[in-house]
């Protein structure tokens, strides 16, 4: 993946810059700058005194204008008019915000460029379903704590899998499996009894109808993390799959797929009381 790719995860990795990008979204016109400084100082600190809501507002305004929005800009993710002090999201008529942030992955994975698994920082790429799978199974096997895992369909799970997550449960990692289809909650419940079933309350993955469309999710221990993309069906009904990964801490990729999700984990079908205790990422 290039520089401008690893560029753009980066900043929308920011939870500031993710802000400012769903305000500008939801506004669904261009706003002006002080309209968008007040929205977030508001979201952010509630109720304020006025002489504290005023510093807020002056110090958001400065990063606004000289730093956040200026680098949306460059990156292609905005449109920033200097002299008019106004804003307004890319392609904003045509995405709503409810999904904006998950969609965002697919707008970076249409970007995507041959490349090669990731090192240390870097976010790598995985051409074909054949080697997809075979980095799922590495997940699986590296995991020492927790392996999330979510699927949009049943067409992607693979006998040949379970042996892994077999063997990682027996070393002791909590495996979470997550699906609106139902056939592939049933897949999890019989062939890992020992997994946690969860189905999440909106399709928050992204629209069924849209290609290229995000087929799986595995993130394991919370620093490694693979985002896979399907392509829309040829004319001989297959499909290519394409994936994104990254791995550690600090990767890029892993901060914006934990900042993506934590805040989701809330709205779960939660199995217990106690589940939201034993899932990853925390909000």
């Amino acid at each position: 993946m290039g520089s401008q790719e690893e560029r753009i995860i980066r900043l929308i990795a920011n939870t500031y810059n993710r802000a400012v990008l769903s305000i500008l979204n939801d506004a669904a016109r261009p706003l002006p700058v002080t309209e968008l400084a007040d929205r977030l100082v508001s979201h952010d600190a509630g109720v304020l005194r006025s002489s504290d809501y005023e510093n807020e507002f002056d110090r958001t305004l400065v990063a606004l204008h000289h730093k956040h929005l200026p680098q949306l800009d460059d990156a292609g993710l905005i449109t920033y008019d200097h002299e008019e002090n106004v804003a307004v999201y890319r392609d904003y008529a045509a995405v709503d915000a409810e999904w904006m942030e998950i969609e965002l992955i697919d707008e970076l994975l249409s970007r995507f460029q041959t490349g090669s698994r990731s090192d240390g920082d870097a976010i790598g790429v995985i051409e074909g379903q054949a080697d997809v799978y075979e980095y799922s199974r590495e997940l699986a096997d590296k995991a020492e704590d927790e392996l999330f895992l979510v699927y949009a369909s049943d067409d992607l799970l693979d006998q040949d899998c379970l042996p892994h997550a077999r063997r990682a449960i027996e070393r002791g990692v909590d495996i979470y499996a997550g699906s609106q289809n139902p056939d592939v909650r049933e897949y999890f419940r019989e062939f890992l009894p020992a997994a946690t079933i969860w189905e999440p309350q909106g399709d928050w993955m992204n629209e069924p109808s849209r290609y290229p469309r995000v087929g799986r999710l595995i993130v394991a221990d919370r620093d490694k993390v693979m985002v896979a993309l399907w392509d829309e069906p040829g004319d001989d009904g297959t499909r290519s799959e394409t994936a994104m990964i990254g791995e550690g801490a600090t990767n890029p990729l892993v901060a914006l797929v934990r900042g993506l999700l934590g805040p989701r984990l809330d709205h779960l079908d939660y199995q217990s009381d106690d589940f939201t205790s034993d899932l990853p990422f925390e909000p």
